[in-house]
């Protein structure tokens, strides 16, 4: 399973909608932002903030202009880092997530940064203790002898070897952005048109954030041998790999440490009218399209301690015995386009009502094929390449991926406030979309041999394979209901809930076994009691969701053999948990104080599973009742910061507490820390230095969710059990100096 923070907690606090009014106050809406983008595992990729159900992973959900950056396989780390080029907007509400996105999580909204009446630019240059290079830079104004016009560029250049600094490739996180925006003002309108394009050649969750350690059996893990956790790089010199494309059977050659490439070409027109009767007319274009684009994945799949028996040799061609890594290679080939034509409008009525309308229409196509195959290395810092039966790669598309797909969808909502009294707020949101998809695609229905994945398998060999082609008409739904009350002075109760039911896209749908096509549940609900005053302000809810038919394509890792094997299965499954809270915030003079604590409760519901191997063999394993994995239970901050002169201080520190490392639970990691802290020196006026600091308590372990452990069932076997994973980022200082004007 992906990495995935449950963090209830961040609902919380952003409790209400990103656009806030001064009245609103009366009744309790407040937004409030926590450290959303501290990362602990990357230091370009958004924190995760998505409340796990379904899984979604990759980091937080970042739109930008109020759109999402693609509608599939585009991720917001391709194609957004923040920066001089965006304006940050705060949050956008689950509540109103749901409703106008059809996102079931808290979104991180910014706008494209456009021109004013003043020229003015802000850049960055950065730098790290791991040796990284960025530069961040952006200028705007009016357009020179062309009134009512403004002008904005940008560029976002980033380059970073992370702390493994792998000999096949100097820079793990690289990527680049160029921006440019023209607007026109008049009267009571504006157009604005931006070009995003991006280049992204990272690998931060791929082959090179893994680490081997020796899991003691109690939540505790020691080094294995002398590598140094989080410092080694566990990535072989030796990349070169053979592989089979699952298009066409063709034979490929290449390097992993340059496999990464996607290239994202992003167009924005947007045009608001406020009109003399009130209302508030929006209108957007935005087409992305991401061009062919290769990624590699570069996955665990389970470490084996084989004899000279097993055929494993070195580079030498020497027999191998001992402890070896196999590796899960996936060669993404994707390609998107999405056209997204959208039309709001609001009014106030008066003090009782506010209605806001909303209506798209959104087409997608999108192609995704996925050839795989294995590898192996030795178990230590700088490892060997290790070669089976004289092979350097096997296991040609025993996994393979395939879908091509398009959709068409019309959502529409509303969203109406209503305020019968000062102290009283009831919002009702109801979203629909209908939608239709059509899919190309190779699944294997019961026992039929067609669209097996065995060694070799391709869609150009007919006697292997079968493009079936699905259609799956649908409509989606959601409603929502918050109400706020204000009981006595600052004192408020607040209640709210959602309920939404969204079909699978073909994501769901291209490995050999398919889900059931019913759609995806989720609900929702929570309450409780906000108090504010000058001084500080506190929140205390208490919440519970649950989630039914989700679906995802999971790894399994099992030994054949003595040697093991990981296979991709489309697992369905529920979620449910209750949840507290409680958030709080003191300040006075240049002090700041945010403290948070959460409880949740996890656990997997009708998540049984019948797994096959190549062997034929099956295990059938139930996680119903079971934690989810990689989340835990309780989840305290504690964020200080000082304003002094032209200086701030600020920390924050995380502690997440024990996390299941297997759907069987009987696998963990002990709690841990994630600490943070910062220095902002005001130079001169337009001239800032920061320093930030990453693990600052030094913190040293294994974090996360580990698939190979998913079908031991037997907790002796954990005892001393060598694996591999992903760590907590060791210490590191970030340098930034920024100049604005």
């Amino acid at each position: 399973m992906r990495k995935v923070i449950f963090m209830i907690s961040l609902l919380v606090a952003g409790v209400t909608s990103g656009a806030q009014e001064a009245d609103t106050l009366a009744t309790g809406q407040k937004k409030s932002e926590r450290n959303m983008l501290l990362n602990a595992e990357s230091a370009s990729t958004p924190r995760e903030i998505n409340i796990g159900l379904p899984e979604s992973g990759g980091g937080a959900k970042v739109y930008v202009d109020g759109m999402a950056h693609g509608i599939s396989l585009p991720r917001s780390q391709y194609h957004w880092a923040g920066g001089h080029m965006f304006v940050p907007k705060g949050s956008i509400s689950l509540m109103d997530a749901v409703i106008t996105a059809g996102e079931i999580s808290v979104l991180l909204d910014s706008r494209t940064r456009v021109g004013g009446d003043e020229f003015s630019g802000a850049f960055t240059i950065g730098s790290s203790t791991n040796g990284l290079i960025r530069f961040d830079g952006a200028v705007s104004g009016p357009v020179k002898n062309a009134p009512g016009w403004y002008f904005s560029i940008g560029a976002y250049v980033n380059n970073d070897p992370t702390n493994v600094n792998a000999p096949n490739r100097p820079f793990v996180d690289k990527k680049q952005m160029y921006n440019v925006a023209l607007s026109r003002r008049w009267g009571r309108s504006t157009l604005d048109a931006a070009y995003r394009f991006s280049v992204c050649n990272d690998n931060i969750d791929g082959g090179y954030s893994f680490a081997p350690f020796v899991y003691n059996g109690d939540g505790t893990i020691s080094p294995f041998g002398n590598f140094r956790l989080g410092r080694d790089c566990y990535f072989t010199a030796d990349d070169a790999v053979r592989y089979m494309e699952v298009r066409d059977g063709s034979i490929k050659h290449a390097s992993l440490g340059n496999m990464d490439h996607r290239y994202l070409h992003d167009f924005s027109v947007m045009f608001n009218h406020r009109h003399d009767s009130g209302w508030n007319l929006d209108a957007k274009l935005h087409v992305l399209y991401m061009q062919p684009s290769q990624s590699a994945k570069i996955g665990l799949a389970g470490i084996d301690n084989v004899t000279d028996a097993k055929g494993f040799t070195s580079a030498d061609g020497s027999a191998y015995s001992g402890y070896l890594q196999n590796r899960l290679v996936t060669v993404d080939n994707q390609e998107e386009l999405d056209v997204d034509l959208r039309f709001t409008a609001d009014r106030r009525f008066n003090p009782q009502h506010k209605l806001r309308l909303g209506a798209e229409l959104l087409f997608s196509s999108q192609m995704h094929s996925a050839s795989t195959f294995y590898y192996a290395h030795t178990v230590e810092a700088n490892p060997s390449r290790l070669y089976k039966n004289g092979q350097p790669t096997w296991g040609m598309n025993m996994s393979g991926l395939f879908y091509d797909s398009y959709r068409f969808s019309v959502p529409l909502y509303a969203l109406h406030d209503y305020t019968p009294a000062e102290r009283l707020l009831f919002r009702t949101g109801v979203r629909l979309c209908p939608l239709y998809e059509n899919m190309l695609h190779a699944p294997r229905f019961g026992d039929e041999e067609i669209n097996r994945r065995v060694e070799g398998f391709n869609l150009a060999d007919r006697n292997l394979s079968e493009l079936r082609r699905m259609e799956l008409p649908a409509l989606d739904f959601a409603v929502s209901e918050h109400i706020s009350l204000r009981l006595v002075d600052r004192l408020f109760f607040i209640a709210e809930g959602f309920c939404s039911m969204t079909s699978m896209n073909g994501a769901y749908y291209k490995s050999e076994r398919i889900p059931t096509g019913e759609a995806m549940g989720n609900a929702f609900g929570r309450g409780g009691l906000m108090y504010d005053n000058k001084w500080m302000n506190v929140t205390a809810l208490a919440s519970y969701i649950a989630s039914w038919n989700n679906a995802r394509v999971m790894t399994v890792t099992k030994q054949i053999g003595g040697v093991s094997e990981t296979i991709p299965w489309t697992a369905q499954y529920g979620i449910g948990t209750l949840g507290f809270t409680l958030d709080g915030n003191v300040h006075f003079g240049g002090f700041n104080m945010h403290l948070l604590g959460t409880w949740q409760d996890p656990r997997y519901k009708d998540y049984t599973n019948e797994f096959v191997f190549s062997d034929g063999s099956k295990e059938v394993i139930d996680y119903t009742g079971k934690h989810v994995t990689g989340i835990s239970q309780w989840m305290l901050e504690i964020d200080p910061s000082y304003t002094w002169k032209n200086f701030r201080v600020w920390a924050s520190a995380r502690y997440y507490s024990r996390q299941y490392v297997s759907r069987t639970n009987l696998a963990y990691f002990a709690g841990h820390w994630e600490t943070f802290a910062g220095v902002d020196w005001n130079i001169i006026e337009p001239l800032k230095l920061s320093v930030n600091f990453v693990n600052v308590l030094f913190q040293n372990g294994a974090k996360g969710s580990i698939d190979v452990a998913d079908t031991i069932t037997d907790a002796s076997l954990l005892n001393d059990y060598v694996m591999a994973g992903s760590y907590i980022r060791p210490f590191t200082i970030d340098f930034m100096l920024t100049y604005k004007f």
